[in-house]
């Protein structure tokens, strides 16, 4: 039979072990709010810098004049500012740029939170700008914190974040 002890120690055991789960469970809560915080930790802002100090400075001025445009031709490079691939830049050739988890897009992005095809930039025939087409992903893209929904004219500057990744035109 259990003696007084026994079941002390079992009752005391148990109730020990109940309250490691419950201060686990709350440590992961608390790790998974600090994860989608709209603040901005010191190690993103630092990495943010860095992306931006390994554009050259002739990328963040105006586009260079080609035969036949304007200075004011628009953005040459999609520039990813933070994430895994912060620092790396794709060139817009005036082909679509897809980006996705799937190893056929043009900007491969090895996120949980990014389907397969997430978005496509491209340039809209109508106006010769720069657009973002949302391709029905399960978490969003986001242009200027907003949500998109439909094809939206992308100026350069203007941050897009896809799961972990940021990235804006220049």
């Amino acid at each position: 039979m259990l003696t007084e002890l026994t079941f002390a120690i079992l009752k005391y055991g148990f109730l020990a072990l109940l309250w490691v789960f419950v201060w686990l469970a709350i440590r992961s809560l608390r790790k998974d709010i600090e994860t989608f915080s709209p603040r901005t930790s010191h190690n993103r802002r630092r990495c943010q810098r860095a992306a931006r100090r390994q554009v050259p400075p002739a990328t963040r001025s105006a586009a260079p004049v080609a035969a036949g445009h304007s200075p004011q031709a628009g953005p040459t490079l999609l520039v990813v500012i933070d994430g895994p691939l912060a620092g790396s830049t794709t060139p817009l050739s005036g082909q679509p740029i897809t980006m996705g988890r799937s190893s056929s897009n043009t900007l491969v992005l090895d996120d949980e939170f990014v389907s397969g095809h997430h978005a496509r930039v491209y340039q809209d025939p109508a106006s010769g700008q720069w657009a973002i087409e949302d391709l029905g992903s399960t978490n969003g893209t986001i242009v200027s914190s907003q949500r998109i929904a439909t094809p939206t004219i992308l100026p350069a500057g203007v941050p897009v974040r896809i799961g972990a990744t940021t990235f804006e035109l220049r």
